[in-house]
């Protein structure tokens, strides 16, 4: 398990993504959109990944209501194993954009919480592809776009308890462990290029997964969405790499 340091406490500047252009998978999820929005009032131009593309177009009105830059979307499924997918997915952000400035991996799925022995081999094989694979793959073929970015980000979202590796969070917490793994080793092999790999772990906090990961526990003050996704975006713009940052000591 790698250690874990306080996000930086910068100031976020009014427009100062402007004309910079991200990917967020998961984008509908709750730290996902949260993080969309947040890019977005930053003056970025946010491409929005997910399955369900009627979600995916509130969020784009969303965004566009609030006179942010306007969306893109993309619908794409991680659940997906063929390379050249993935490719053409990079290609039409290529021919849209020309340019790609970082990638939020926000997409996550959970599974089942519980003892190794309750783990089914289809459910087990969906975790690991969805959040670890996919987003391998993904930061594969972004990367060549990504290296053209005078500083670029990849983002990766782990969790403060999963990543522990007790008893009982089966494949998730798998995941969440080789997940700072691999954002560690690519932050190494892009050591001196213009490209930053981090990991973002955002505490107790109001989001979905929370009530499937813990539930039935009140006795805590979480942290908000919207707080934890302007910390995530701290972390985008970070140049340091290499680094698992904790939004939160709580929970």
């Amino acid at each position: 398990m790698n250690k874990t340091v306080a996000v930086p406490p910068q100031e976020i500047k009014e427009n100062q993504l402007k004309d910079r252009v991200y990917l967020v998978t998961g984008a509908t999820g709750g730290l996902g959109k949260a993080t969309s929005l947040a890019l977005a009032k930053t003056g970025a131009t946010v491409i929005l990944t997910g399955r369900n593309e009627s979600k995916l177009d509130v969020l784009y009105d969303d965004i566009e209501a609030a006179g942010y830059p306007t969306p893109a979307i993309i619908p794409f499924d991680l659940e997906q194993i063929d390379e050249d997918n993935y490719k053409q997915l990079i290609h039409s952000i290529y021919n849209e954009f020309k340019r790609l400035d970082g990638l939020v991996h926000a997409a996550c799925h959970i599974g089942v919480i519980g003892p190794i022995g309750s783990q089914e081999s289809s459910e087990w094989q969906k975790v690991q592809q969805v959040n670890v694979n996919a987003a391998a793959l993904l930061s594969k073929v972004c990367l060549p776009l990504l290296q053209q970015s005078e500083h670029a980000s990849i983002t990766f979202i782990s969790d403060s308890s999963a990543r522990q590796s007790k008893a009982y969070w089966g494949a998730y917490g798998v995941s969440k462990v080789s997940i700072e793994s691999l954002a560690v080793m690519l932050a190494d092999e892009l050591e001196g290029t213009a490209v930053v790999s981090n990991v973002f772990i955002p505490g107790a906090c109001e989001l979905p997964i929370r009530k499937k990961t813990h539930p039935g526990v009140e006795n805590y003050q979480p942290n908000s969405t919207h707080e934890a996704a302007e910390s995530l975006v701290k972390v985008v713009l970070s140049p340091e790499s290499g680094v698992c940052y904790s939004h939160s000591v709580n929970g």
